[in-house]
């Protein structure tokens, strides 16, 4: 059993203030390195070292995630290694290896963390890192003393990996004073005489310590983004109900359809393939009888699958045309729908309607649409 430790305990003095839970991308900076560890094939657990004073906000967040493991919230201590060895004292022996990651680097992916498990095999633990490519000098009194060879020089990173036992014995053995001198659990193995290997890191993985960092790896993320958009119409006749993004409001009109007609769902589908460059809705699921009133939130479930594990959705965009019912009462239960079946924060859906507004010229008395537009971010 392999155990993430994610360390966000602490103040962010630098930063002003808690930079964990600062917004990036519309999420909570510590939910980017929450997400590569949920989706990590290694990882079978994950704890989650935050200060008790945001533990209720947390919990909070949590309630709506969409984790399809266990995450243990742990309370911080006053330096890292105490953050860490808070966790690490409530893993069982049942745990072989431990991840260790800060939660202010959100920029890593499960690459990273295979390569370090695999590391882990033939040492007693493996660091992210990478090479110092700029020249270093020694300075006194400003100035230059002596220019530092940087050859064999590199810059440690998180994740850290580290097989638990021998990482355990280090913190027993170490007093609670002594640990404050090492910055980070490589240097307390290395202390202690076990093997720490270097994984050589070729991507960026800034670690944000001052609020200007949130905007530098802001544009990092958005640089790699693809957009698609998708249309949709259907016929409205005598019924009982419309299913809108899966939600079901009651009313005098049924939508046409082969399916169960839900034109929202269907267009947030066809932005979804047009992003990913996979044809339309109607190439994946034709009007046989294998879809015949099918719910059209469950084709875009099975379109959700086909999302690279290093890919996220950043935002959908929806505008809606119905002349009646009215789509404003519904919109909040809508986005609750949609955030919830397809494991999305509902504050990256954005859902607008309009009428036809009496035009003559497009009458849609007996008809509605939607258009979608949904982003999708690299975030390697």
């Amino acid at each position: 059993m392999n155990v993430g430790v994610i360390v966000a305990g602490g103040k962010g003095n630098r930063f002003g203030g808690y930079k964990q839970t600062a917004i990036l991308n519309n999420r909570p900076l510590y939910q980017y390195s929450l997400d590569v560890f949920n989706n990590s094939d290694t990882i079978d657990s994950i704890y989650l070292v935050v200060p008790k004073d945001l533990y209720p906000v947390i919990k909070k967040d949590l309630s709506t995630y969409n984790n399809n493991k266990p995450i243990i919230l742990c309370e911080g201590g006053e330096t890292r290694s105490d953050s860490v060895y808070n966790a690490i004292k409530k893993l069982n022996s049942d745990t072989k290896s431990v991840f260790i990651h800060d939660a202010a680097r959100p920029l890593i992916n499960n690459e990273h963390i295979e390569s370090l498990s695999m590391a882990c095999k033939k040492s007693d633990g493996a660091i992210l890192a990478h090479p110092v490519s700029d020249t270093l000098k020694k300075i006194n009194n400003q100035n230059i003393d002596f220019t530092v060879d940087r050859k064999n020089l590199w810059l440690a990173e998180t994740p850290q990996a580290f097989n638990l036992a021998p990482l355990k014995t280090c913190y027993k053995n170490m007093d609670i004073n002594d640990r404050k001198i090492f910055t980070d659990e490589a240097s307390l193995m290395e202390h202690n005489g076990y093997s720490v290997q270097i994984v050589h890191n070729k991507n960026m993985n800034i670690k944000i310590t001052e609020i200007e960092d949130i905007a530098l790896v802001k544009g990092m993320l958005y640089q790699e983004s693809r957009v698609g958009i998708g249309v949709d119409f259907h016929s409205l006749i005598k019924g009982d109900h419309l299913v809108v993004g899966g939600y079901k409001i009651n009313c005098e009109f049924s939508s046409d359809a082969h399916s169960d007609g839900d034109v929202l769902t269907h267009a947030i589908t066809d932005a979804l393939l047009g992003a990913l460059n996979l044809g339309d809705i109607g190439e994946h699921f034709p009007n046989t009888p294998e879809y015949l009133n099918i719910s059209s939130i469950e084709l875009l479930q099975k379109i959700i699958k086909k999302i690279p594990n290093n890919v996220k959705i950043a935002m959908i965009d929806v505008s809606i045309v119905l002349n009646k019912p009215k789509i404003s009462p519904h919109k909040q239960a809508i986005k609750a729908s949609l955030s919830e079946k397809l494991g999305i924060d509902k504050n990256i859906i954005s859902i607008k309607a309009t009428t036809t507004n009496g035009l003559k010229f497009l009458d849609m008395t007996n008809g509605w649409g939607c258009e979608a537009i949904v982003t999708l971010n690299n975030e390697n």
